[in-house]
């Protein structure tokens, strides 16, 4: 998938993994028979993988809620900046830049703030587990989601949290190999590049890959600077997860300009680059069970 959809700190892909996506409540799970109708029911395999996991958990001597919130579709403006839209692009950056700072800045935003519920069940477990417990209980829930992943996909993973290292680095490893080589692309990473250049902005490769996150990978690295200078000043727990939307609107004014720069310098690159992304991602993330609704999107 694009930046616009996953690109996220490791923190809040870990909360995000955790906490799983939807908002609708979660119907009863299946029994966990290893085959899912998804004609008759869309999600049906993700059913079969969490009623597999409570199980497993059950005969480990822990407590698990399936969890089958329904996945995250991605709402119509994101589609659309996933097509290189440049209207619908614009639109996004006027108010998120790159999407760095955003969350931070705007934690109450009724559609991307962090003040939204976790639907994840299991999320009540937790507050009566000691450390110890809770240590004991994500180690057997990896081994038993571990089981059921592999079951309904064939994929060998450690945890839930492996799904989305191993789906990343294969996505990576595949757009470099089929975009960064292609000859259109590269020509207009060329001008893209140049354009940025005389705009003062740093430029470190013109490979089509890298400055599509070029922009995001430069505020990713201020937003950890000013993290662990958070974290420095006393900040803890969730506290330091996030910046202080004091502190964060500065920096997302500084982003929300050099993402519209961004823009203008390559809206042709991104109309062409940005739908052949998405296709080589779609392609990866369903290797493993986005359609069947494993993934949270």
């Amino acid at each position: 998938m694009s930046r616009v959809l996953t690109a996220m700190p490791a923190a809040a892909l870990a909360v995000a993994v955790l906490a799983g996506c939807g908002t609708e409540a979660a119907p009863s799970a299946a029994p966990a028979t290893g085959k899912a109708s998804t004609a008759a029911d869309p999600h049906g395999k993700r059913r079969q993988v969490e009623a597999m996991r409570a199980d497993c958990m059950k005969q480990k001597g822990f407590k698990y809620i399936p969890n089958i919130s329904p996945p995250q579709g991605a709402r119509n403006t994101v589609l659309r900046q996933m097509s290189g839209d440049y209207a619908t692009m614009r639109e996004y950056r006027e108010k998120h830049g790159f999407g760095v700072f955003f969350v931070a800045a705007y934690p109450d935003d009724p559609e991307e703030g962090t003040d939204q519920p976790l639907p994840n069940p299991n999320l009540e477990l937790w507050p009566s587990l000691s450390g110890t417990q809770y240590k004991a209980w994500r180690a057997a829930d990896n081994v038993c989601y571990a089981a059921a992943f592999k079951k309904f996909t064939g994929k060998t993973v450690t945890s839930e949290e492996d799904v989305y290292k191993q789906g990343e680095a294969l996505s990576l490893k595949t757009r470099k190999r089929l975009l960064d080589g292609d000859p259109r692309l590269v020509e207009l990473a060329g001008g893209f590049g140049d354009c940025l250049k005389s705009k003062s902005y740093p430029v470190t490769s013109l490979k089509p890959t890298a400055l599509e996150t070029r922009g995001w990978d430069a505020f990713d690295k201020q937003r950890t600077v000013a993290l662990d200078k958070h974290r420095e000043s006393g900040a803890e727990g969730i506290d330091a997860l996030l910046l202080p939307p004091g502190k964060a609107r500065p920096y997302l004014a500084k982003e929300i300009k050099a993402a519209l720069d961004d823009l203008e310098c390559g809206k042709d690159f991104y109309a062409e680059f940005l739908p052949r992304d998405k296709k080589v991602q779609d392609e990866i993330w369903d290797q493993f069970g986005r359609k069947e609704g494993l993934l949270p999107w």
